[in-house]
């Protein structure tokens, strides 16, 4: 399948039909010939990322509006648009290709439109441009730029970038940079990491079949150096899935007694699958952490790594598809999940133990105000002074914003007090 045909259905799917890109980019990229899969993949999360600014854009250059029996029309504009503004391409083959997708996709009635807008983006490049720019605000998803209505020129910077791609040295840094210095330079978000120049596959990377090697971004990795396991001590990994973290815990302590839990059959596989890899074992149980019934045998843990399921603002820039598909009552329901496995974890931990809280979401309702309602109630638990470079104190917790180093990321360490 031609990239631009695969984008183009890709983004109908994700914007019109609320479908994800965790399930639609694999099969998908199996029909793109292996050349042109890194452009297909391209378009998708570029124009994803930039969509409402390019509808914007797109709306300020028509005379009328488009006709809503015919949404394909205004994706192959947006995609047009992005590809002169944003990519080498050359204009010539953008014009013709769009031009040409359209008759393909049954609204050939429109290729002149289409024709004549992009001639215009061509002709008026650096004025959309400056458009295009200063509409970067609306990229953030309303529930998200009411949050940071302070900050959200910064952030809306912070997601067009393209996120680095880090991978996490299990052994020795250093070494591993000496011998591949042409591959990327170190992280300075955690002593582990490593950011990588360019994309590439994960097996091509050197290490990562033998298990030297995690493909992991830099702000995820202080998960497990916080929590600090130690060996003997019997870790919780609460919500394992895909297992990054739980890996990383048994590689600074190989000798705990960790269990990883996910509620999903095929979510658990791929920990299992990364576990294989780097030759670790763990206690995988497949169920819902807060139902305690169904899986703690009453042995307390002596730490918890509680990665809770949530939002994702803040690695929109990673997976932008989440802008599209987040509704107003998954906002409105994930605090309530957050709290509950929070308070159901918290009778597992020992008193003495600790429990790190994290999330990859940068809303306060999600972090640090859950946090403080949580120590509002449980007398026994008191924050814990922690530090992750590069991140802001609220109060309740590190909050870090998605920048260079890596993605945006909560974290709040709580003891159990005797």
């Amino acid at each position: 399948m031609n990239a631009r045909q695969a984008a183009l259905n890709t983004l109908y799917a994700v914007i019109l039909e609320q479908e994800s890109l965790n399930t639609l980019l694999a099969p998908t990229k199996a029909k793109v010939r292996s050349a042109d899969r890194a452009l297909y993949q391209a378009l998708v999360y570029g124009a994803l990322r930039e969509y409402p600014a390019l509808v914007s854009l797109r709306n300020r250059l028509l005379k009328s509006p488009l006709s809503a029996e015919q949404p394909q029309v205004g994706i192959l504009l947006n995609l047009g648009i992005y590809q002169l503004l944003r990519m080498d391409l050359g204009d010539h083959g953008v014009i013709n290709e769009t031009v040409s997708l359209a008759a393909k996709n049954r609204v050939g009635n429109a290729k002149g439109l289409i024709n004549a807008i992009l001639r215009r983006v061509q002709r008026e490049r650096e004025n959309c441009l400056e458009k295009l720019n200063q509409y970067r605000i609306q990229n953030l998803p309303i529930w998200l730029a009411s949050a940071y209505k302070m900050r959200a020129n910064e952030l809306a910077t912070a997601n067009l970038q393209q996120p680095p791609l880090t991978i996490r040295i299990r052994d020795n840094r250093e070494q591993w940079l000496q011998q591949h210095s042409e591959l990327g330079y170190p992280n300075l978000l955690h002593p582990q990491a490593v950011t990588l120049h360019h994309g590439r596959e994960v097996n091509d990377i050197p290490g990562f079949i033998e298990g030297q090697i995690s493909v992991q971004d830099a702000a995820a990795q202080q998960a497990a150096s916080l929590l600090a396991p130690k060996n003997g001590e019997r870790i919780l990994d609460a919500c394992a899935a895909p297992g990054g973290k739980t890996g990383h815990l048994l590689e600074l302590a190989p000798e705990a007694y960790l269990t990883a839990l996910d509620n999903k059959a095929e979510r658990l596989s791929r920990v299992e699958e990364n576990l294989n890899r780097l030759q670790l074992k763990a206690n995988l149980i497949r169920a819902d952490a807060s139902e305690l019934k169904t899986w703690w045998n009453k042995q307390p843990f002596d730490a918890i790594l509680l990665d809770a399921p949530c939002s994702g603002s803040g690695i929109l820039r990673r997976h932008p598809d989440i802008a599209f598909l987040r509704t107003a009552a998954d906002l409105k329901q994930l605090p309530k999940t957050q709290m509950r496995l929070l308070r159901q974890l918290w009778q597992t931990l020992k008193p003495g133990g600790r429990l790190l809280y994290t999330t990859c979401s940068i809303l306060p309702r999600e972090n640090q105000q859950l946090i403080e309602q949580f120590l509002l109630t449980e007398p026994q638990a008191q924050l814990s002074p922690i530090d992750v470079p590069y991140s802001e104190d609220t109060g309740h917790g590190l909050l870090r914003l998605p920048d260079a180093y890596g993605d945006g990321f909560f974290y709040a360490l709580l003891h159990k007090q005797s």
